[in-house]
């Protein structure tokens, strides 16, 4: 029983902003051997568009089903979701969204995501490890060797190339496993952050809590 040896603290925040709704959803659960913490963001701000809300619910409902962090078994949970969204779209509209998983065994953790969504593993104050958007303009800045802070003036920010909803081509990114430390800070962020808030006054803030 790991977590009864381990002390993993959870808070979150959201807010629609300048929004017309609020489409992001937050969701975790913590069993004896593995924890599971899930983010999404609906790519369109309609009323009607519930497809984070429904990715998370599948994520959360097939950890709760096969609790893991191999790297096919995330990949199955986005899988999953990425499925229900496609056929939930028959019915609804703009059933499409990005999604990050951080699933640990209270020693190591892996992510997952699809999308623009994102996670950071913070250390001593540092970035450790950080996950990348899946945009045309994360791609571009990559073969430009430009700064990652162009990034949220990118013109094609939210052009995505991997989302859930998809109906063809999916590959999400699964990362390798991380070994933790006492203090590390996990933060999933939306791009309601990304866009609006400087990564330098994001880690300021962190680091000031």
């Amino acid at each position: 029983m790991r977590k009864a040896n381990s002390d993993f603290k959870t808070a979150f925040i959201s807010e629609a902003g300048a929004g017309v709704v609020n489409n992001d959803y937050f969701a975790f659960v913590g069993l004896d051997e593995y924890a599971c913490y899930v983010i999404a963001d609906g790519l369109y701000e309609l009323e009607d568009a519930e497809g984070a809300k429904l990715a998370i619910e599948t994520v959360i409902e097939k950890f709760h089903e096969h609790p893991s962090m191999q790297k096919h078994v995330l990949h199955g949970y986005l899988a999953a979701a990425n499925k229900r969204l496609i056929q939930a779209e028959k019915k609804r509209i703009s059933m499409k969204a990005s999604l990050t998983v951080v699933v640990t065994n209270y020693e190591k953790m892996r992510y997952a995501c699809a999308g623009n969504t994102r996670m950071y593993l913070y250390r001593s104050g540092e970035a450790m490890v950080h996950s990348t958007d899946m945009t045309l303009a994360q791609a571009e800045l990559e073969t430009e060797d430009a700064s990652p802070d162009l990034l949220s003036m990118h013109r094609e920010r939210n052009n995505l190339y991997c989302y859930l909803g998809q109906p063809s081509g999916f590959a999400p990114y699964v990362s390798e496993s991380f070994k933790l430390k006492e203090s590390d800070i996990i933060p999933p962020i939306t791009r309601g952050i990304c866009e609006y808030i400087d990564a330098g006054v994001f880690h300021d803030v962190l680091w000031e809590t």
